[in-house]
């Protein structure tokens, strides 16, 4: 196989081995990676994603992840599925995509939101940043850093006549000169962690001068900024932005049992319901336009109208537990209502979330109930 760019002046060469002549290939599997001769690991990461979202499938046949807690289940994708996913991304990790806004993007990562969107019992449609914050996982661009710099680490002990540290030098000069290498692009994604750092970088040096779990500290605050920015932006997760304050795993999914009952409480938070302020986002309606058809308020169908407001949920509301009724009834503005909504959804009080964990299973007993009335 030839490494080569794609170019059609390139001139055609022949390779023999006496009289015979050898094939040049356009795909070569070295160590279980497949290599192409573009010098792009996008067919690589493309095949280990499938590979991992084969075994993904391949537990989920003989295991209800939902019937984990959400420890053990994170801890079974990552002792099997990231494996296979972080597969030599020590090396390919320096040629991907470290932009987090184009992360998502990239085979490795949809396999990664697919567990967390198992786990939650969330659809396709519902917010990545979300899906990941509620389990606390960050993206797997962060691990796949971690291994890059440690591999650096371990290179840097390696002797000087040894054929990697011989490979990885050569990198080295082709940074210096300017060009494109696996030493340059480590280097520019120190740089974009620590801008202040000077242009010209050693970073051989760098990484033996830095700690590199305070290093991955620094990615991982990072990622939380942008996070937030996403969240507070975003207006699909304007009712999540009023409470989720902090990239950590959300104690209900501990404190809810019941899968089917956990899942409406996950949708409900991250607004992956069937609420018109979310359904109506698929048909165009104006936000402004998306209200409840099931009362005459003429209000905007949200998470507020639903907890607070709407008439076709008032005896829930009225047959509630006393703690929950006493919250529903209180005479304040509507302003300090919705604040109310969105302290009980931070609280981790787990007599509430049980409490909610009842209004939201009643209310898809009603609905199954009467759908089940229209079809007779």
């Amino acid at each position: 196989m030839i490494l080569q760019k794609h170019n059609s002046k390139l001139q055609s060469l022949d390779f023999f081995l006496g009289d015979k002549r050898i094939d040049i290939t356009n795909e070569y599997t070295y160590l279980g990676l497949k290599l192409t001769p573009n010098t792009k690991f996008s067919v690589a990461t493309q095949q280990l994603s499938e590979k991992a979202m084969h075994a993904l499938f391949k537990i989920r046949k003989n295991l209800d992840f939902q019937k984990l807690t959400p420890k053990l289940a994170i801890k079974i994708f990552d002792g099997i599925v990231s494996p296979i996913l972080l597969y030599n991304s020590e090396v390919w990790g320096a040629y991907g995509n470290n932009d987090f806004t184009k992360w998502d993007k990239i085979s490795t990562e949809k396999t990664h939101l697919k567990f967390c969107k198992l786990y939650l019992g969330v659809n396709r449609k519902a917010s990545n940043v979300a899906s990941r914050g509620e389990l606390g996982n960050f993206p797997l661009l962060i691990p796949i850093f971690k291994r890059l710099f440690s591999y650096i680490n371990h290179l840097s002990q390696l002797p000087d006549t040894s054929i990697a540290k011989q490979t990885f030098y050569l990198s080295k000069r082709l940074y210096s000169n300017g060009k494109d290498s696996f030493y340059s692009n480590a280097a520019s994604i120190i740089k974009k962690f620590h801008p202040d750092i000077e242009d010209t970088i050693d970073i051989e040096k760098f990484v033996q001068d830095t700690n590199i779990h305070d290093f991955v500290k620094t990615i991982e605050d990072n990622y939380t900024t942008f996070w937030k920015n996403q969240i507070k932006n975003s207006s699909k997760l304007s009712f999540y932005s009023t409470f989720k304050n902090h990239y950590n795993l959300e104690e209900y999914l501990n404190i809810i049992k019941d899968p089917n009952q956990r899942r409406l409480f996950s949708k409900f938070r991250i607004s992956n319901h069937k609420l018109e302020i979310e359904f109506g986002r698929y048909s165009d309606v104006p936000r402004q336009e998306r209200l409840c058809k099931y009362c005459n308020k003429i209000a905007v169908e949200d998470e507020f109208h639903f907890s607070f407001e709407c008439e076709k949920y008032e005896n829930l509301r009225n047959n509630s537990h006393n703690i929950l009724k006493d919250y529903f009834h209180m005479s304040i503005t509507d302003e300090l209502k919705r604040k109310l909504l969105s302290d009980l959804m931070s609280l981790n009080d787990p007599l509430i979330t049980d409490l909610f964990r009842n209004i939201f299973r009643n209310v898809f007993i009603s609905e199954t109930t009467a759908l089940k009335q229209e079809v007779t």
